[in-house]
């Protein structure tokens, strides 16, 4: 077991694995939104974050896809990025959320 204070690392080759797997799961999640929102309209898209102004009127919001979409750039662009466990439990729910019945 390392020390406290050191940082734990996989293998190089581990660590590509893992990071090709978040990237292609998060690319995933965004398509599947895209899709349920070209189905049920993309005015039917929850947001992630609103915020209002003293009348309740929205005066700023991210919804999901912009919530997923801007994670997805982070973890590509920032090599030492990786996605909290709260926003992968998130996205979790996200791909139940989005969730499209096909009938045969």
């Amino acid at each position: 077991m390392p020390p406290d204070n050191e940082k734990y690392t996989h293998p190089e080759w581990l660590q590509l694995k893992l990071n090709s797997t978040v990237a292609e799961k998060i690319t995933l999640l965004r398509e599947r939104i895209e899709a349920w929102s070209h189905k049920h309209g993309y005015g039917n898209m929850d947001n992630e974050a609103e915020t209002r102004n003293d009348e309740g009127e929205i005066i700023w919001k991210r919804t999901d896809w912009e919530y997923v979409d801007d994670t997805y750039n982070h973890y590509i662009n920032d090599e030492d990025y990786y996605p909290h466990p709260a926003t992968l439990k998130k996205m979790n729910l996200l791909w139940k959320k989005y969730y499209i019945t096909v009938k045969v």
